[in-house]
């Protein structure tokens, strides 16, 4: 009798390296805001999002286990700890996600970039300002720009975000939920959510000038419904699969120039605070 045989399988094909993402979302800011939807939807995102067709990369979304106090201070000594190098966690972010409220609009908006200036204006929640003195001493001009931009393609990024979240909204199961609106903003204003933006822009940039892998995300006031906080979480998902897709195919390493291009037009742009307007 022949002996049974057994026809020989091709390898397995390797998948896509697993890319991880640090996220952080702010605490209280006032009696008006004591759930800060910033943190209400980074603390309900998922640990593992897996590979798919359409998104090949399996993501790792770590999401720092407290919020950020609303305060000058904290950031300061917040920022380098969470960050690489000085943040022993295994294996170190790839993507870093800041989450802010901007309680003075209706749409979710990616922030280009931000300024390390004109934080002495609003109080924070210890009563707090950041003067421009103060950040000539943290961030020297002879040192950094006056603002920074991530080093993501934004305008790529948002174009997978929209195409993520039509997506995810054509299998809706009833008519009237309509695909969020999600637009890109040039700067994330003059208080804590730029504020920490700029920090971790910048500790980026002191590595390596041009490569800034930190994206932040501002979103309204969606505090008094569960349907609106769900909503805003897969927002956030459908923008952390863009960024980390866009990282895959594009990159997150821009030219030098660009910063001092930033500079330049820094005094040009209006500065706004978009978060209690």
């Amino acid at each position: 009798m022949p002996r049974a045989t057994t026809a020989r399988q091709p390898p397995t094909k390797k998948g896509e390296d697993p890319v991880t993402v640090l996220v952080t979302g702010f605490g209280p800011f006032l009696s008006k805001y004591p759930r800060n939807s910033s943190w209400e939807i980074a603390s309900r995102l998922p640990a593992v999002l897996p590979a798919t067709l359409d998104s090949p990369t399996p993501i790792h979304i770590c999401v720092h286990h407290e919020s950020v106090r609303v305060a000058y201070s904290h950031v300061v000594n917040f920022v380098p700890r969470v960050l690489p190098p000085q943040n022993p966690m295994t294996p170190k972010p790839d993507i870093v996600l800041h989450i802010g409220l901007a309680a003075g609009r209706d749409f979710f908006a990616l922030e280009k970039g931000s300024h390390s200036r004109g934080y002495g204006a609003i109080p924070d929640v210890d009563g707090e300002k950041f003067p421009d003195s103060t950040a000539e001493i943290r961030f020297p001009k002879s040192l950094y720009p006056s603002v920074l931009h991530t080093s993501f393609n934004t305008e790529d990024v948002l174009q997978r975000w929209k195409a993520n979240l039509r997506s995810s909204t054509a299998d809706a199961e009833h008519e009237k939920n309509k695909t969020p609106d999600v637009r890109l903003s040039l700067d994330a204003g003059n208080f804590l959510c730029g504020f920490i933006y700029y920090n971790s822009l910048a500790h980026y940039f002191a590595l390596e000038d041009n490569q800034r892998p930190v994206a932040f995300l501002h979103v309204p006031d969606l505090s008094n419904s569960q349907d609106l906080l769900d909503t805003g979480r897969e927002v956030a998902i459908a923008l952390i699969r863009s960024l980390v897709e866009s990282r895959r195919q594009v990159g997150v390493t821009d030219d030098a120039s660009k910063v001092v291009m930033d500079e330049e037009r820094a005094d040009s742009n209006p500065r706004t605070d978009a978060n209690f307007t």
